[in-house]
């Protein structure tokens, strides 16, 4: 059972960097396929992260196309 007196921690950004849509695409894919290395069914794993990062991809794809028409 989770204990609910602890919430999950909180991860803030100290700082940031702008980066184009086609970068982010490119780190995020690339970061997914190494996720998905890592992960093996066998473990149980959460499937929510890879299919949050699935869409993430595609959104930042749709924008790409969108930005070089």
């Amino acid at each position: 059972m989770d204990d609910i007196a602890h919430p999950p921690v909180r991860l803030q950004a100290a700082s940031s960097v702008p980066i184009s849509s086609k970068h982010a695409l490119s780190l995020i894919n690339n970061f997914l396929d190494d996720f998905q290395a890592r992960s093996t069914p066998s473990k149980g794993s959460d499937t929510s992260i890879t299919a949050q990062l699935q869409k993430l991809s595609k959104a930042l794809e749709e924008e790409c196309i969108r930005q070089s028409n």
